[in-house]
């Protein structure tokens, strides 16, 4: 018998302690309860939370009866292999708390990587309860004792820094996240052949990629659907890299579930030419970064190869081949995030989508910013030059920096106590440290700071190495990313205009690719959402600098400086 102590609070629950009893499981055999240090009304009716564990695999589970539960798993084939169960007790569970903590362990245990977990992810749904706070602080507590029981590895904190937690198909869902999967599972059950392409539409940290990973693993634990050629279609490169590394401890999922626009022509994928839709479902994320045939660069080649063995017209998207390829694609759209004259615009989304597009079904619920919703809305007005006033949102950190060096070392604070914490900026400065790697790209005030070295899962690199943590990231390394505290470099690529609100800046903006083919009037908007993006990264707090002085003067009006409390 293992006690937790823990400290008592005036609130109710009072914080009682933990008692957590591993003991044999053996397939087709009953449990010896007279083992266990707990009362025999405790064991025959009482809400616990227990996790079946082996060397490799573990599976996490509650009910108000251990004993019927455990004569039920006892008999399930898909259990014979477990060697022990962990039974943990507390005098103050009730339902709302052991689902909860049902639905806690199983994202970070998935997260932490000791154990494979062969749970589900149905019925994952963030909800709220009496005292919810307090047993939220006892089951750190109890993450702790896991942690010493040899059921864990890593620390909370540690965790939920991770790229793995902030995707795992075992987060729960917020209550819109939940009406949208009931509105995509209502569409798929009236048959693909039928279906009309869907669109999520979400802000940052709406949870749009969280929902589509959830959809994935639901629909692959489902019989009616076990048969189906599923895929996530992730068109940015590193968010690709970062997912397909979030699903390898997944029972059920493979890495190979995420792929590129491009492997919709790979054989591997299910694709024979001229045998028609080859993909029954779709789940595209980040759709506003699929690319139409403009400002490729050296993609051109490629691109026009996938065109033709489709047998698309030269001029196809990549939405054309989504259409082409599968019964059923859903989209999870931002029309804010398109960032340069490549991307999918909502007038091209429309067109190839027309009712779908037109019709969305909406995420509003903020996930990752803790200024909410309205935060999001205040820096697009800020950007568009349509905010009257300034506003404050809670504990959430919004700072504006006049002093570089302040800048800096701010940054180096946070990232000390949050090494998820980053600097990001526009790209207003030259690349030069690519072809010599002893240059720095960024010096403002005798401060030298080099561009991100890689493309491929900066933010979650940068964990476990300071020198990539210490780098600047660009828009193409963070779109789609989560940060703890996110500092963000204003270059002059965005400057004041004559009418008091920003606009770019095309002297100083260099990624050739952004502004080739566009107009002023679309470079406005491109370069004003990448700053839209890289505003809305922080989950903590957004802390900025601004490089062009009438800019910085006007972005006064709407941050807390530094010297102000």
């Amino acid at each position: 018998m293992i006690t937790i102590p823990t400290s008592k609070s005036a609130e109710t629950p009072k914080g009682s302690p933990f008692y957590i009893d591993r003991c044999p499981f053996r397939f087709g055999e009953q449990i010896d309860y007279a083992v266990l240090d707990l009362e025999e009304d405790k064991v025959l009716n009482w809400p616990m939370v227990y996790i079946l564990a082996n060397k490799d695999s573990a599976y996490v589970g509650q009910t108000t009866s251990v004993a019927t539960r455990m004569s039920q798993h006892g008999a399930n084939e898909e259990k014979r292999d477990f060697e022990t169960v962990n039974i943990i007790f507390n005098e103050e569970f009730n339902t709302s708390v052991i689902t909860d903590y049902e639905h806690r362990l199983i994202g970070y245990m998935h997260a932490d990587g000791r154990y494979k977990l062969t749970n589900k992810n149905d019925g994952m749904t963030d909800t709220n309860y009496f005292s919810k706070e307090t047993y939220t602080t006892m089951f750190e507590e109890l993450w702790e004792e896991l942690r010493r029981l040899e059921l864990a590895d890593h620390t909370i904190a540690e965790i939920e820094e991770s790229e793995v937690f902030k995707y795992s198909p075992f987060k729960g869902l917020t209550t819109d996240q939940r009406v949208a999967l009931d509105m995509i599972l209502s569409a798929i059950d009236v048959g693909l052949e039928k279906c009309e392409p869907i669109v999520v539409e979400g802000m940052p940290g709406t949870g749009k990629t969280i929902l589509a990973i959830y959809l994935l693993k639901a629909l692959r634990d489902d019989p009616r659907y076990k048969d189906l050629n599923i895929r996530i279609i992730e068109p940015v490169t590193s968010l690709r890299n970062t997912l397909r590394s979030s699903l390898v401890n997944v029972s059920g999922l493979s890495p190979s579930d995420i792929i590129a626009p491009t492997d919709l022509v790979k054989p591997a994928m299910g694709y024979q030419k001229g045998e028609g839709k080859c993909f029954d479902i779709v789940l595209v994320d980040e759709s506003h970064k699929l690319k139409r045939r403009v400002n490729l660069g050296t993609q051109f080649a490629n691109y026009d190869k996938v065109n033709e063995e489709l047998g698309l017209p030269k001029e196809a998207t990549q939405i054309d081949w989504i259409l082409d390829q599968a019964k059923l694609p859903i989209f999870f759209y931002d029309p804010l995030q398109s960032i340069g004259p490549s991307c999918l615009d909502q007038a091209t989304m429309k067109a190839a989508l027309g009712h779908a597009a037109d019709n969305p079904i909406k995420l509003d619920s903020q996930m990752r910013v803790k200024g909410g919703s309205a935060y999001l809305k205040y820096i697009q007005n800020v950007l568009d030059g349509a905010q009257d006033e300034c506003r404050t949102f809670g504990d959430y950190d919004f700072i504006l920096h006049d002093d570089f060096s302040d800048f800096v070392s701010s940054f180096e604070h946070d990232y000390k106590e949050h090494n998820l914490s980053r600097i990001i900026a526009g790209y207003a400065w030259k690349w030069a440290s690519k072809k010599d790697a002893q240059a720095q790209d960024i010096v403002i005030d005798d401060i030298g700071l080099k561009w991100n070295c890689t493309y491929d899962n900066w933010v979650g690199r940068g964990v476990n190495d300071p020198q990539i943590a210490h780098e600047v990231g660009c828009i193409h390394s963070i779109q789609g990313y989560d940060l703890s505290y996110a500092y963000v470099l204003i270059g002059k690529d965005l400057v004041l205009g004559e009418d008091g609100a920003p606009e770019s800046n095309k002297a100083s903006y260099y990624d050739r690719n952004g502004f080739a083919t566009a107009s002023k009037e679309e470079l406005d908007r491109y370069i004003k959402n990448i700053y839209y993006v890289l505003l809305t990264r922080g989950i903590l707090g957004t802390h900025v600098y601004v490089q062009d002085p009438k800019l910085r003067e006007y972005f006064s009006q709407f941050f807390r400086k530094t010297t102000e409390k």
